[in-house]
């Protein structure tokens, strides 16, 4: 008869696994695990001198309670017991096996578990949420989940409370609530909380830190709350779980840095375990030659909640869109980006170049106008439409959606008296070559070739942003235009910038092949992407100026408010 692994010998199989490399795994967790082993080994070997002792049974006892407890409540897995994966063991197994020696309480009070996407840490979160609720022995327990939005901290405790009601044994014990699990024998109770306003007075046992990525300064006195009002008692703790942020992540990064530091050494806190999944620096998952296999650096369930044919279409999305690089380092290598990436390259550009085809034959024109600032180049660009086919609409009882392609061109402009050096390349020759208009009066002479190509190509809408533009929009409409406010925000360009690059990778756009000025700008252009995964175009991170890009995406929205035209002849 064949003997079932023990939770002990699985945890310690993992390891061993991970050192030989048998188990592809990142340096940090590489570090953590080889952390476990040392202090594992010193706990034997000078039990008088090292201050915590591994309580084997303790953290078997522990992992055990999923799968004998409670149960998956979504997808393929609902409803199946909830059987930890070696690396989950490995993180409940430390949290819970560690002892003081001193008191026999829990050595940790601060977990920081860093993994991407799609990897469980919800479900796990959960189960945590419950065990710390009721199982671990703390009378009158008071556990919380945090996160910017109250929305957000009930993901982890809506997933709890499913897990709750699927399971009998736990549930008999417990009352259910709007945003409420509260076991009266114990007089204890867990909530979700989000940041909207900071709660006083708090005494928690244990609390939940839900995406730490997405925690800005101002949530930071919220934080605070949390994370102070724990010194009544006797063992609490504190869980953060996040996938990687950017730059504006600070309480993201101070956290993710100080783990980081003692995991490898370089501080001591005995308090604090850390588990880190991430593509290693040297990992580049865009290069010809990456191995998808060191995606389980990052993925830890690679094949289990995370599929690989859904990692494998995102791999490729960002191999082909620069927009997506960042998305997919972030989310899928967990690896910390910048909040700013490049909209477009040289080589889709110049790939998607052409000579213009005839706009009177187009399905409707619009047009965009940037007039930059005083030094800036002052732009407008004029996109055409033509329509190329028909896709069903999600709603399948709707009429069919268009699918179009785009042609774009543009004009520059640019004030005598800037403190630009206009001899200097490349506004020497573009001046030269007329692409590039030296003018007294700027908005005057924009607003007058503009007037002139609307009246010869039939144009109505106009997209201005109302901040800079509100008075040029004034006599655009008294000349029998129709002015579109496009202001400079995530929402108002969001779809555009979208829809721009799938285009682009399609090969559905056409910028005009001699426009050199709406070229350097469309390639200086770098996108800001925000919280909701929003991008617009960034002009204060950009390399150089980018008016003419700008003007271009406004012209495209414009372009799609236009109604199918009379075609007629004319060559651009």
């Amino acid at each position: 008869m064949i003997r079932n692994a023990t939770t002990k010998e699985k945890i310690l199989d993992y390891c061993d696994q991970v050192i030989s490399g048998e188990i592809v795994a990142c340096k940090l967790v590489i570090k953590a695990v080889e952390k476990f082993l040392a202090e594992l080994e010193r706990s034997k070997r000078e039990p008088d001198l090292f201050p915590y002792v591994f309580d084997w049974d303790e953290a078997s006892d522990f992992c055990d309670i999923f799968p004998a407890l409670l149960r998956h409540s979504k997808g393929e897995w609902a409803g199946h017991p909830f059987h930890l994966s070696p690396w989950q063991m490995f993180i409940v197994a430390n949290v819970h096996g560690w002892k003081r020696r001193s008191d026999d309480t829990r050595r940790i009070r601060k977990v920081f578990v860093s993994v991407a996407r799609k990897n469980g840490k919800t479900s796990l979160c959960a189960g945590e949420e419950l065990i710390m609720v009721s199982l671990d022995g703390e009378p009158g327990a008071e556990v919380y989940i945090g996160a910017t939005k109250l929305d957000q901290a009930k993901l982890i405790h809506d997933e709890a409370e499913r897990m709750l009601k699927q399971s009998p044994h736990m549930a008999r014990h417990a009352d259910i609530l709007k945003n409420n699990i509260s076991f009266p024998g114990t007089n204890s109770f867990a909530r979700p909380l989000g940041s909207d306003a900071p709660f006083d007075g708090l005494n928690p046992s244990a609390t939940f830190f839900d995406e730490l990525h997405a925690w800005k300064e101002l949530h930071r006195k919220f934080y605070d709350t949390m994370t102070t009002g724990s010194g009544s008692r006797r063992q609490p703790i504190q869980w953060t779980i996040t996938t990687a942020g950017d730059e504006k992540s600070l309480l993201y990064l101070e956290e993710y840095n100080y783990a980081c530091g003692v995991v490898r050494g370089d501080y001591h806190d005995d308090s604090l375990f850390a588990m880190i999944f991430e593509l290693d620096k040297d990992d580049d998952p865009f290069a010809d030659e990456f191995d998808f296999e060191l995606l389980i650096k990052s993925n830890p369930n690679l094949g289990v909640s995370v599929k690989r044919e859904y990692l494998e279409e995102k791999l490729t999305e960002a191999r082909n869109k620069p927009s997506a690089k960042n998305r997919f380092k972030r989310y899928h290598g967990n690896r910390s980006v910048s909040s700013v990436e490049d909209a477009i390259s040289a080589e889709q550009w110049d790939g998607c170049a052409a000579k213009l085809s005839d706009w009177m034959e187009s399905d409707g024109i619009g047009a965009g106008v940037d007039l930059g600032g005083r030094d800036d180049l002052a732009a407008y660009a004029m996109a055409a439409k033509f329509q190329i086919g028909e896709k069903a609409a999600d709603d399948k009882d709707a009429p069919r959606v268009p699918i179009y392609r785009h042609e774009v061109r543009s004009r520059a402009f640019i004030a005598k008296d800037t403190k630009r050096d206009l001899t200097e390349e490349p506004f020497a020759t573009w001046i030269h070559e007329g692409k590039l208009e030296v003018c007294e009066y700027v908005i005057s002479e924009l607003k007058e070739r503009l007037l002139e190509d609307c009246q010869a190509l039939g144009i109505e809408y106009v997209a201005y942003d109302p901040y800079q533009a509100a008075q040029l929009a004034e006599e655009l409409e008294a000349e029998g235009l129709k002015p579109v406010k496009m202001a400079q925000n995530h929402g108002q360009f969001n779809e555009t910038v979208q829809d721009y690059q799938l285009q682009v990778s399609e090969g559905r756009f056409t910028p005009d092949i001699d426009d050199e000025v709406l070229r350097w700008c469309a390639l200086n252009m770098s996108l800001n992407r925000n919280s909701k995964d929003q991008v617009m175009p960034d002009k204060g991170h950009s390399s150089e100026k980018i008016d003419a890009a700008v003007a271009m995406l406004m012209a495209k929205r414009a372009s799609n408010l236009a109604l199918p035209r009379i075609k007629g002849s004319l060559v651009l």
